[in-house]
């Protein structure tokens, strides 16, 4: 009876040492608030205006984005977060991280500083814990779909945004200045020492502008109506995780840089000279480097006046040869020579958000 009594003591006092050593006490959070700098733009060339539907050069003053702020991932037995994550980099505690700092969270931006409402997050205590942010523009109109779709999901989030438009016909009006010059941002493996959480947000989308160039000797050419129309991609989802993919997702209609049934909108090209941003707009589209064509099925039409001689509605050619990279503004050049105009795209060096070239952002 001594010798089982003892066996049972002595086993019991093993299993409280157990607990005991895999007990591991929660994260202290400090006094300190997690804010957020300035936002920047990642723009090369940098706008000197703001066309209708263009892009942004600076993040606009009374503008918010959406965030999602990860630090500590889950226990393994999803009971509660594992401070013994904190310092593991993103890489290797996102797929039992849960966005338990900001979930959708809106940040505004006053012109000087960021703010959001309600409870101020705060840092933990140890200076070495690593911290991730991921953020979206805009955070209003509902462009974006954000998973997961709570604060408890576990992995690395996704983020697709969706053009404003959906369905329709080929004769559908759209409106250019409806689509809002997407942008997304992320921090990985920030610290706490780093102040605030700085955000540089990179272009979605692509950037379209019209110029006109009379290469004829005598005559002038007088354009009344300049339109872009088709079948066009709606959406692109980052998956922080994977990468970039493109939902088959299409919608139909025009874009009307200048408008043949108003007369304020002709532009006169004479011999030799040229026309820039017609219409003083900036189409932004979804461009699918897994498709074909890449923009979408669209085709080119103008109105114009040659020699007394009006054309209405002429088709002038389609973008299906040409491979456009996001975070781009392209001129599409429309060359009079003779009697016909003649398609080039150019990278607008002007207008560039980044250098001619992809975002350097990388989610993989």
């Amino acid at each position: 009876m001594k010798i089982k009594t003892i066996f049972l003591l002595s086993l019991t006092v093993a299993t409280l040492s157990c607990e005991k050593s895999e007990y591991t006490a929660p994260a202290v959070l400090s006094g300190e608030s997690i804010l957020f700098g300035i936002p920047d733009v990642s723009s090369g060339g940098g706008l000197s205006s703001r066309a209708a539907g263009g892009p942004l050069d600076e993040f606009p003053e009374g503008g918010s984005f959406g965030v999602l702020g990860y630090c500590l991932a889950q226990k393994g037995d999803n009971t509660d977060l594992d401070p013994n994550t904190g310092t593991d980099s993103w890489e290797a505690k996102a797929p039992r991280s849960t966005p338990h700092l900001f979930y959708k969270t809106e940040v505004e931006y006053n012109g000087s500083a960021c703010y959001y409402t309600g409870m101020q997050q705060r840092w933990y205590e140890p200076r070495d814990y690593l911290y991730s942010f991921f953020a979206y523009y805009p955070y209003e109109g509902g462009y974006f779909a954000v998973t997961p779709e709570t604060a408890e999901g576990m992995g690395a989030p996704t983020l697709t945004f969706s053009m404003p438009f959906e369905g329709g016909e080929v004769e559908t009006p759209r409106t250019m200045e409806e689509i809002p010059d997407a942008m997304v941002a992320a921090a990985m493996d920030a610290t706490r020492g780093d102040g605030h959480v700085n955000l540089r947000f990179y272009h979605m989308l692509v950037g379209l502008n019209f110029k006109a160039n009379n290469y004829n000797e005598t005559h002038g050419v007088v354009i009344h109506g300049l339109r872009l129309a088709g079948t066009f991609h709606r959406s692109v989802k980052i998956d922080i995780d994977k990468g970039q993919s493109y939902p088959e997702e299409t919608f139909r209609g025009t874009f009307a840089f200048l408008d043949g049934s108003d007369e304020t909108d002709d532009v006169k090209v004479l011999a030799h000279q040229s026309a820039d941003r017609l219409g003083d707009k900036v189409l932004m589209l979804v461009s699918n480097p897994t498709a074909n064509p890449y923009l979408g099925d669209i085709e080119i039409y103008l109105d114009y006046t040659f020699m007394g001689e009006v054309h209405t509605n002429r088709y002038i050619g389609s973008v299906a040869d040409f491979f456009p990279q996001a975070g781009t503004i392209y001129t599409v050049e429309l060359n009079f020579i003779g009697d016909a105009f003649v398609l080039n795209f150019v990278v607008d060096n002007n207008q560039v958000w980044e250098d001619g070239g992809d975002s350097d952002l990388d989610f993989e």
